[in-house]
């Protein structure tokens, strides 16, 4: 892992203020935004994270920055360096590999159960959250937090459709956010990506279709096409980093 020194910003000058809006859930937030730019490569591998810093720059106070940072190491995203302070911890193809192994079964659970069990009107839910992804794509991109949240509830959707609320609920709690990694990374360079709202219509024409077979089927391709975005963006972000491109960002 390279050692960036604190006073070297490189990569970042990503991390703006939040939105006033954003403030009323800030710790969330800034997890969630540095979780992001440190599993998609806009904080580069070995970057000291300084909790002054990161507050200044997004614009909070150093309490919910010194919160997310703890999770971020508790998560795998940050380590303690030999000598001290908090540094960032790059996602690398093996948890990509892992991530998406786990996601792919997953996923295909979900979809033999939802199509075995799910009553017509359920499927409402996700064909809303449709909706509201394309209009986010044409307003902020796929490449935005914007959509990954509204990415995020459609497959929680699905997943409340087939486990019920309890579980689903701890699904929300201990593994959704790795799904939200696995968008991420998958999203990181839209123009490598298939296009959204196409694939997750089709998705999830195939889970109500009442084909068991087709679902489960579906699914994993479905999980499989974002295990080979987010390889290539994986690919392409380290292949400019040893290029000595610009940061990633």
């Amino acid at each position: 892992m390279i050692l960036r020194n604190p006073d070297d910003s490189s990569g970042l000058e990503s991390i703006g203020a939040l939105s006033s809006q954003l403030r009323t859930h800030t710790y969330d937030h800034v997890y969630r935004r540095l979780r992001r730019a440190v599993a998609t490569g806009q904080i580069p591998d070995g970057t000291r994270l300084l909790e002054t810093d990161l507050a200044a720059r997004m614009g909070v106070s150093r309490t919910p920055v010194r919160d997310a940072l703890r999770r971020l190491q508790s998560d795998g995203f940050a380590e303690r360096g030999a000598r001290g302070g908090l540094w960032s911890r790059a996602v690398n193809m093996e948890d990509i590999e892992n991530l998406f192994l786990v996601r792919t079964n997953l996923d295909a659970l979900a979809a033999q159960l939802a199509c075995e069990t799910a009553k017509p009107e359920l499927w409402d839910g996700p064909e809303l959250l449709l909706v509201e992804m394309e209009r986010v794509i044409a307003t902020a991109g796929p490449a935005s937090t914007e959509f990954s949240e509204v990415h995020l509830a459609f497959h929680a959707s699905i997943y409340r459709i087939a486990f019920g609320g309890r579980f689903a609920a701890f699904l929300d709690n201990h593994l959704l956010q790795y799904l939200e990694v696995a968008a991420d990374l998958s999203y990181r360079q839209p123009s490598r990506a298939h296009p959204p709202v196409e694939q997750h219509r089709q998705l999830l024409a195939d889970l109500s279709s009442g084909d068991v077979d087709r679902a489960v089927a579906a699914a994993k391709r479905h999980a499989q096409h974002s295990a080979t975005d987010a390889k290539a963006s994986y690919h392409d972000a380290t292949l400019g980093e040893e290029l000595g491109a610009p940061d990633w960002i």
